[in-house]
């Protein structure tokens, strides 16, 4: 849903304008202030949409046009792929209007035959590949375009896609490895889950009901684990309805502007995991504006971009704020600080980049400093969450079957 925003921007001749736009988010407001060439000095929510916001604070209704049900496009490792193919086929030679017609020829999906047609006929007609590029966000972030378009303007396009290509390689790696070590314990709850409802609503009701059969006092426990037992027996239909429709619910809000901010914001509050985050956007950040600055894109320009390649709400707000500041004329490191978001570490490095006047390779030993800190937390994170893990099953399959052997005690001494 659309809000309100008051905004401060800077026009081309300079002059200071102030008004009021309507945007999905912050960074969203930002975009269209640009696209209009006007530099935002600053965006806040309007009063009147603070008014509406707390008058509805406890409505549960959602704007359908957030939803975000179908997604589609070039995943990371698909990126790499394309870099990698157009990359081989321009290095060999071969004109660039017959490497996309090949790539097009190799591709199986359809979905992707009917983008590489449009992106051809693009090009036949005179565009560069980086305009016709633009023309498909959902498979082609900003970073991907704005690199292609520093390799066409300074005739090194084969040596830029090479970098792309070790570029995407690396984020796909780390990405799988995160997801590996996140999956890991998702897997074995969702497992535990099933487990216990199959038990509690197919195998103990007949046991619990051959316990009671035999007389005795039934202990509160017990009494509460033949209450769930019936309740999971008699309705399972409707609890997997509303368990999936409940699901369905929280996956699309999640995919709003809103729901992902406050994802973002629960999982960095997270022990270990949000540690884990943490360090990769910081190493997604450092890489990314390394190698956009290498590329020769200014800081101002590459911010923007590494606002979406970060991946997180809570991050992104700071690189938006951290935007402003820089074109008022702040350095990169002050706002970053004030952020509180990031380590001293990484502010203190950046500031000595800042002053040597090489924060390319300041960049560069962060990312492969935090690299190196992500591999050690996913290692770290599998080892601490396994006992965790076990303790948890440990404690409810116990609960269970202590809550089943407290009845024969009962029925034993009444013999």
């Amino acid at each position: 849903m659309a809000q309100l925003y008051s905004y401060k921007a800077r026009g081309q001749s300079g002059q200071i304008l102030n008004g009021s736009i309507e945007a999905a988010s912050k960074k969203d407001a930002a975009k269209e202030l640009r696209d209009k060439n006007l530099y935002a000095v600053s965006i806040e929510e309007s009063e009147d949409r603070k008014k509406q916001e707390k008058a509805s604070k406890f409505s549960l209704a959602m704007d359908i046009s957030e939803i975000n049900i179908f997604g589609g496009g070039y995943k990371v490792s698909e990126l790499a792929n394309f870099a990698q193919r157009l990359s081989v086929l321009i290095a060999a030679g071969i004109p660039l209007v017959r490497s996309l017609s090949i790539i097009k020829n190799q591709s199986n999906a359809k979905h992707e035959k009917e983008m590489l047609d449009q992106l051809l006929a693009n090009v036949e007609a005179g565009e560069t590949l980086s305009s016709a590029l633009q023309e498909h966000p959902k498979y082609f972030p900003k970073l991907f375009i704005h690199l292609i378009k520093a390799g066409e303007t300074g005739g090194v396009l084969d040596e830029v896609l090479s970098e792309l290509v070790e570029y995407y390689r690396k984020r796909d790696k780390i990405n799988k490895e995160v997801k590996s070590a996140l999956y890991y314990p998702i897997t074995i709850v969702i497992v535990a889950i099933a487990a216990v409802f199959i038990l509690m609503g197919f195998v103990l009701p007949n046991i619990l009901e051959m316990l009671v059969g035999f007389g005795g006092e039934i202990p509160l426990p017990t009494q509460i684990l033949i209450f769930v037992s019936n309740i999971i027996s008699s309705y399972w239909w409707a609890i997997l309805i509303a368990a999936a429709g409940a699901g369905f619910l929280l996956n699309s809000y999640l995919k709003t502007p809103k729901g992902k901010l406050r994802k973002d914001k629960l999982l960095l509050k997270i022990p270990v995991i949000g540690d884990l985050i943490r360090k990769v956007v910081i190493a997604r950040f450092a890489s990314t504006m390394s190698l956009l600055i290498k590329s020769g894109v200014n800081i101002i320009n590459a911010l923007p971009v590494i606002e979406e390649v970060v991946d997180n709400e809570v991050f992104a707000d700071v690189l938006l704020e951290t935007r402003m500041r820089v074109r008022e004329g702040s350095t990169l490191s002050e706002p970053i600080r004030q952020s509180g978001e990031f380590p001293p570490m990484v502010v203190q490095m950046l500031k000595v980049g800042e002053e040597s006047g090489n924060i390319e390779d300041m960049l560069n030993k962060i990312s492969a400093y935090y690299d190196m800190e992500v591999a050690n937390a996913i290692e770290g994170s599998i080892s601490l969450i396994e006992p965790v893990m076990i303790i948890i099953l440990a404690v409810v399959v116990g609960g269970i079957v202590a809550s089943v052997i407290l009845p024969l005690f009962s029925i034993y001494s009444s013999f």
